[in-house]
């Protein structure tokens, strides 16, 4: 493995599932800000919750062993693990959309409702396409090191 690369480990991939989850609390703030007296905030707030959150997905996504993708080169174990990660985010999925229709009801009053419920409905929905991925890197086990070692 080369120097700069980072260790494929369980505490390396939670420290980046946790600055991704950061990432996208950032994302969700700036979109419950997105009204008019404090647009420069959520635009903030944004930007940076989607740099934060979507670079660090593209690196879980590394260090998930791109397991989240197509699946045709995964083994019994893997494509198991990868499954279950697709069916618990399914899950996490509805109850976000749950969520934004409860957020919707709540600010529908308002005249910026429309807005505010469609930002919302983005950032969520943003962090349940993310969900597989950090439910891998918060459950994989770290790699045996024995399936490294080459012999000559």
């Amino acid at each position: 493995m080369p120097s700069n690369a980072l260790p494929r480990t369980r505490a390396r991939r939670r420290q980046v599932a946790m600055s991704v989850l950061a990432g996208f609390a950032f994302l969700i703030a700036g979109a419950a800000l997105f009204r008019e007296p404090t647009l420069e905030v959520s635009a903030v707030l944004m930007v940076a919750g989607l740099l934060l959150g979507v670079g660090g997905l593209y690196v879980l996504r590394s260090l998930t062993g791109r397991m989240t993708g197509d699946g045709r080169d995964l083994d019994e174990r893997e494509t198991e693990l990868r499954n279950n990660a697709h069916y618990r985010s399914y899950q996490t999925f509805a109850l976000l959309m749950l969520v934004d229709l409860a957020y919707g009801l709540v600010v529908a009053g308002r005249p910026d409702g429309g807005s505010l419920t469609s930002s919302m409905t983005a950032a969520l929905f943003l962090l349940g396409l993310a969900m597989p991925t950090l439910k891998l890197a918060w459950s994989l086990p770290d790699d045996d090191p024995e399936d490294f070692v080459t012999t000559a």
